[in-house]
C-alpha cells in the first residue's frame, strides 16, 4: 500500500495525484491539508468503487482508500 502525501499541495492536483494512483493501486493513503480535497477525493474514490474511511487529525485529513471486494 503506498501513500500519497498531497499536503500543501491546491485543488484540483490532489484529486489528479488520486487518480493517477488508482489506476495501478488497490488501496492507498491519502493526506491531504483541505476540507475541499478531502469531500473531492472520497467522492470521487467512491465514485470508482473504492470503499474510503476519512480521519481528521489536526489540520491533516487522512483517506484510508480501498477496493471495494
Amino acid at each position: 500500500m503506498i501513500t500519497i502525501d498531497a499536503r500543501g499541495v491546491s485543488c484540483p492536483e490532489p484529486l489528479i495525484m488520486l487518480k493517477k494512483a488508482l489506476k495501478t493501486e488497490s488501496a492507498l493513503v491519502l493526506l491531504v491539508d483541505s476540507k475541499n480535497a478531502n469531500e473531492n477525493c472520497k467522492s470521487f474514490a467512491t465514485k470508482q468503487g473504492f470503499t474510503v474511511n476519512s480521519i481528521i487529525d489536526g489540520d491533516t485529513f487522512t483517506l484510508q482508500i480501498n477496493k471495494k471486494v
